[in-house]
């Protein structure tokens, strides 16, 4: 309940803030946190929900971004394109899912590695399509809808919040359906769980699918953002941030995909004058996140505020003493 509340609190504020706080540089940042946060609750839906560590969850982002750019660029409304892509991505994590998925711990976690860097080397390589290192320029912008002008970065914004409030509505929908449970239970003990009569396989895959879908949108927010492609954006460095993120917000923890992607979203950008120093600090933060804060910042707002409510508990009996 804390949680679904501190979740509403953070909408409220996100809807108000930027209609106080003209600024397009700070716009900007939080639109590019918005998407990270639909790539963080991607993420959690197979590492949170599931256990299975991903490390080429990129590809995905990258297959949604290049797939809705190219059919836009032919002429297919941006909105349609989005979907049509979110489909392709589904389909590959689909195709993708049903081998690997039947690997287990870190044989999981290099097996995706490998399929981020093939879609990496094909994006960088098939220049016909994606115009390789050039990179892919001409992207169109989301066509108007009444009382939005996607040619301006506030009305952008809105979108953007609309998607991450639909994906954090769906992601725990999914938690709390038979699928959730179903992958819960394979987290916690995937032989019990198939001893129990869980598809194992099936809810595996099916996830890897949605994950999968939900990275393509993010993905095709970006293309249409900032209007150009690179390769160098989906390379396996961009996996390890996504999954960064869902470690220091909470692995398993919808508000803690929030937090995550807010968090070092705003915290790499302040770092940009620090770039050489970059990786370290993230080393440090990871360490510090182990140590003191296992469950992540979600976990360490929940510690606080159950010793707030006992601090305020004890001072209610010392009054009424």
């Amino acid at each position: 309940m804390k949680k679904n509340l501190l979740l509403a609190l953070l909408v409220l504020f996100s809807i108000g803030f930027p209609l106080f706080m003209s600024n397009d540089y700070l716009t900007h940042i939080l639109i590019m946190a918005g998407i990270n946060v639909i790539l963080v609750l991607s993420l959690n839906i197979i590492s949170g929900f599931a256990g299975q560590i991903s490390l080429g969850h990129a590809a995905f982002f990258g297959i949604g971004a290049y797939a809705s750019a190219l059919l836009s660029m032919q002429g297919l409304p941006v909105w349609i394109a989005g979907i049509i892509a979110a489909v392709i991505s589904a389909l590959a994590g689909l195709l993708v899912g049903y081998p690997v998925l039947r690997l287990r711990g870190h044989f999981f976690a290099i097996a995706t590695l490998g399929f981020g860097e093939i879609v990496h080397l094909i994006i960088n390589n098939w220049v016909k399509v994606t115009r390789g290192p050039m990179g892919l320029s001409g992207i169109p912008r989301p066509e108007s809808i009444p009382g939005l002008d996607f040619s301006q970065k506030i009305d952008y914004y809105f979108l953007i919040l609309l998607l991450v409030i639909l994906v954090i509505y769906l992601s725990n929908r999914m938690h709390k359906s038979k699928m959730g449970r179903a992958l819960s239970a394979i987290r916690a003990d995937e032989i019990t769980a198939r001893t129990m009569g869980v598809h194992v396989a099936y809810y595996k895959v099916t996830a890897f699918a949605w994950s999968a879908a939900v990275a393509a949108i993010a993905g095709a927010a970006y293309a249409h953002y900032v209007l150009f492609l690179s390769p160098e954006t989906f390379k396996g460095a961009a996996s390890i941030n996504i999954l960064l993120m869902l470690l220091i917000g909470g692995i398993g923890s919808v508000l803690g995909s929030v937090l995550g992607g807010l968090f070092i979203t705003v915290l790499s950008e302040y770092l940009r004058a620090f770039a050489q120093y970059q990786m370290i600090i993230y080393g440090v933060l990871i360490v510090f996140v182990v140590i003191f804060a296992p469950k992540g910042l979600s976990g360490l707002l929940a510690k606080m505020a159950g010793l707030f409510g006992r601090w305020n508990k004890r001072g209610a009996t010392n009054i009424s003493n």
